[in-house]
C-alpha cells in the first residue's frame, strides 16, 4: 500500500477505536446504535464498520446502507468510494444500481429510503448486514423493523447486525428514546425487546470525542447558534441529550413547571342559571377534542374552559385558561408493555372506541349528552362520506359513532399553522396572568409526544406530518373551534337530560 493510499484510509479516535473495540470483542451483540450530538464522528465510525465487516465476512457479506435522504446518502457514497478499493482492491461500484461488487466475494446495496419503502428494495433478499444513517429520519418504527425481518444467513460463522446512527432531534427520536436510549445506559450490553430481545447496546457521543474538526469551538458556536437560544434543543445537539422536554417544535413553551397540573385535577363545576348545583351540568364548559385512526393512534382528550381565576396547590389558572383534563389514547403495545406512541391498533373498532370514550366521561361523572355535540370536535375526515347506506343515509365515520351514542361534528377549516401558535401561545403564558393551557399529569400521551414533535423543514411554522402528533391535533381542534366561535353552543340548563348512553 502506498503512502497515498494509507493517506485515505479512515483514522479513528479514541471514542471510534473504543466503540469498534467493543463490537470485535462481543461477537454476539446484534444492535449498535450510535446516538449522540451533531459532529461527533458518528456516520465515519459507520463507514469505518462497514469495511470491517465486509473483510471479515468474506464471500457472507450481503450488506446495505439505508437513508433517506438522497443528499446525505450521496455523501456516504463518496465516502465508501474513498474506502473500499483501498481496503479491498478490484472491487468495483456500479452508480447506476448503487451496488459495490467487493474484491472478495461480498455486496453492499446502497438505499435511498424514500416514502417507507425500504423494505420493498430488500425484500426476498438474505443479508448479513444492515447499516441505517440517521435512523432518527424515520417517524414510523415500521419501517426499521420490517427491513431488519431480512437479516438472515447461511454462514453459521457471520451474525447478521444492525448498526445505526442517530441524533436526538427527529422524527423518529419519540421510538429511539423510548425503546432503546431510555431501556439502559449507555455502553452497557441489553437484551432489547424492542429489537426480538436480541443483544444490544447504544453509544453516545459528542462534537468533543472527534479530535478531527479543525475548530471544534467554533462549530459549537454556530451549533448554538442554529438553536435560537433554546437551551434543551443545545443540550439535545451538542451535548446529545435524548430526556429533554422543551426540545422541538413547542420549543421552551412546553414547561413541566408551568403547564402540568396534578393527575388528580377535578372539572370545576359551576352553577347553573337558577342558582341549582346540577349533576348533569358538569360539562357545561368542558369540550373533546379528537383524532381517530387504526394504522395511527386513536385519541380524545377532555378540556375544560375556565371561567373564574382558580388556585390548584400554589398555581394560579387565570379566567380563560384552558386545561387538558384527561384522555383516552389507543395505540399499538410492544411485548415488554411499552407503548408506540405513533402507530395505531388495527383491532380498533368503531364500537370500542366508543366504549372508551363512555369511560372517559364517566370518570368525570357525565355522559355523552353532559358535553353538546358541537364541542365534541374531531378530525373533518370523520364527516367525509365512505359510502351511501340509502338515498338520504350517508355513510360517515361520525354516524358511524352515532349509531353507538356519540354525536362528534367535524373540525372547522383553519390554517394548521394558526391552531399552533394559539397552541404555543397559551402553553407560553401558563404560569402568567394571562390564560394559559395547562395540561394533567393524566395526560400521559401529550407529556410522551409534545416534545418529539418538531418543525416541518419546507414550512417551520408547521408541525412535521410525521411526528406523534395525534393528541397535539385533538387539542388544536378544540383550541381553534373555540377561537371561531362557530361551536359555541350549549344547551339550556333547564333542557338538559341524563342519557343512557
Amino acid at each position: 500500500m502506498s503512502a497515498t493510499e494509507q493517506s485515505r484510509t479512515i483514522q479513528l479516535s479514541p471514542w471510534q477505536r473504543k466503540v469498534a473495540g467493543l463490537v470485535q470483542s462481543v461477537d454476539e451483540l446484534n444492535t449498535l446504535v450510535l446516538a449522540g450530538g451533531r459532529g461527533g464522528g458518528k456516520s465515519i465510525l459507520m463507514i469505518w464498520l462497514i469495511g470491517y465487516f465486509a473483510l471479515i465476512s468474506g464471500d457472507s457479506f450481503n450488506g446495505v446502507l439505508i437513508r433517506r435522504d438522497l443528499a446525505g446518502l450521496s455523501k456516504l457514497e463518496d465516502l465508501l468510494f474513498k474506502q473500499i478499493p483501498t481496503l479491498m482492491p478490484g472491487s468495483k461500484y456500479f452508480k447506476a444500481k448503487r451496488q459495490w461488487r467487493l474484491s472478495n466475494g461480498g455486496t453492499l446495496k446502497l438505499i435511498h429510503m424514500d416514502a417507507g419503502d425500504a423494505f420493498n428494495k430488500i425484500q426476498g433478499e438474505d443479508l448479513s448486514h444492515i447499516f441505517w444513517d440517521e435512523l432518527g429520519q424515520e417517524a414510523d418504527p415500521q419501517v426499521v423493523l420490517r427491513a431488519r425481518s431480512s437479516m438472515r444467513t447461511t454462514d453459521p460463522t457471520v451474525i447478521p447486525k444492525f448498526i445505526a446512527t442517530a441524533n436526538p432531534l427527529g422524527p423518529g427520536s419519540w421510538w429511539i428514546r423510548d425503546y432503546i436510549v431510555t431501556k439502559q445506559l449507555p455502553n452497557r450490553i441489553f437484551n432489547c425487546e424492542f429489537f426480538g430481545a436480541q443483544p444490544a447496546v447504544w453509544v453516545k457521543s459528542t462534537l468533543r470525542d472527534n479530535p478531527f474538526l479543525s475548530n471544534p469551538d467554533q462549530y459549537e458556536q454556530e451549533l448554538r447558534a442554529s438553536c435560537f437560544g433554546d437551551e434543551s434543543k443545545i443540550a439535545a445537539e451538542l451535548l446529545g441529550e435524548w430526556g429533554q422536554i422543551t426540545a422541538g417544535f413547542f420549543g421552551s413553551c412546553l414547561s413541566i413547571e408551568r403547564s402540568m397540573l396534578p393527575g388528580d385535577f377535578q372539572i370545576p363545576w359551576t352553577l347553573d342559571g337558577d342558582g341549582v348545583l346540577r349533576n348533569e351540568s358538569r360539562g357545561r364548559y368542558c369540550w373533546v377534542g379528537g383524532d381517530w385512526g387504526t394504522a395511527s393512534p386513536a385519541c380524545v382528550v377532555l378540556m375544560a374552559e375556565v371561567q373564574e381565576g382558580m388556585w390548584v396547590g400554589e398555581r394560579h389558572i387565570p379566567r380563560g385558561s384552558w386545561v387538558v383534563v384527561d384522555e383516552e389514547y389507543v395505540c399499538s403495545i410492544q411485548p415488554d408493555g411499552s407503548r408506540e406512541w405513533n402507530r395505531g391498533d388495527r383491532s380498533l373498532t368503531a364500537p370500542q372506541f366508543v366504549a372508551r370514550v363512555r369511560d372517559l366521561y364517566a370518570r368525570h361523572g357525565m355522559v355523552f349528552r353532559s358535553i353538546d355535540k358541537r364541542r365534541v370536535v374531531m378530525d373533518s375526515a370523520v364527516t367525509a362520506q365512505l359510502g351511501f347506506g340509502g338515498y338520504t343515509d350517508p355513510v360517515t365515520l361520525s354516524s358511524e359513532f352515532s349509531k353507538y351514542g356519540w354525536e362528534v361534528t367535524g373540525s372547522p377549516k383553519s390554517s394548521r399553522a394558526v391552531g399552533w401558535q394559539l397552541m404555543k401561545s397559551l402553553l407560553w403564558q401558563a404560569g402568567s396572568d394571562g390564560p394559559g393551557l395547562f395540561i394533567s399529569e393524566r395526560c400521559e400521551s401529550l407529556w410522551q409526544t409534545l416534545p418529539y414533535c418538531i418543525s416541518d423543514e419546507r414550512n417551520p411554522e408547521d408541525m412535521e406530518k410525521a411526528a406523534p402528533d395525534h393528541s397535539a391535533d385533538a387539542v388544536r381542534y378544540v383550541l381553534t373551534a373555540a377561537q371561531q366561535g362557530q361551536h359555541q353552543y350549549r344547551t339550556p340548563y333547564h333542557s338538559r337530560m341524563t342519557s343512557v348512553y
